[in-house]
């Protein structure tokens, strides 16, 4: 056994533990409105998604980061954003907001957000390869393999992601959104004011 042997096997059990508890934070608003006594709605279930997507533009990431984040296909936010004027506007301002407050007022660009850490967890997750993944979490490739080497903690994530990925039979064709789905009822999802085809809602 050598030397470091110990420490790394406690920071490996650590950043498992963490994508344990990223998932049972994902099962929260199931267990909750379980203790409601009902299930997820569509409606409910695509305004917080809405709701994830204004957050990631608000941090900076770019569309196909902020249907990442929101655990969607990117058509499927380009749709909403075309048959929802208000979306559509909640995401320009998310935008703006960010490039409001884009660097730190040195003019360098801000130190990677928990939520990009999070997006690229998740695509490595899905079988993302780690330059896609670092894209969607705008990270350039060089900041992400200097972040590896500077936190060790980083790298035991991105690793701890890589283990957690389903087989490579179960994997095929997945992307970074596929194992987010949940069953919801159908209600009054919101859609355009013309009432709009339901393309693309869950």
């Amino acid at each position: 056994m050598t030397e470091t042997a110990g420490p790394d096997r406690d920071l490996a059990a650590w950043a498992d533990g963490v994508l344990a508890r990223i998932d049972a934070q994902e099962g929260l608003d199931g267990e909750l409105l379980a203790a409601l006594g009902r299930g997820p709605s569509l409606r409910e279930e695509t305004l917080a998604r809405m709701a994830e997507a204004v957050r990631a533009a608000a941090l900076g990431f770019g569309p196909a980061g902020c249907a990442a984040a929101a655990g969607v296909p990117e058509r499927l936010l380009l749709n909403w954003q075309d048959h929802n004027p208000a979306f559509a506007a909640a995401m320009s301002g998310a935008r703006a907001l960010a490039r409001s407050h884009g660097s730190d007022g040195n003019g360098a660009a801000r130190p990677p957000a928990p939520a990009a850490l999070l997006v690229l967890l998740q695509a490595i997750r899905a079988g993302a390869q780690h330059a896609s993944a670092a894209a969607l979490a705008g990270m350039p490739r060089a900041a992400l393999s200097r972040l590896r080497k500077e936190r060790p903690k980083v790298n035991a994530l991105i690793l701890a992601a890589r283990r957690a990925r389903p087989k490579r039979a179960d994997r095929r064709g997945s992307s970074t959104y596929a194992h987010r789905y949940r069953l919801v009822s159908v209600d009054d999802a919101p859609s355009s004011p013309q009432g709009g085809s339901r393309e693309g809602q869950f």
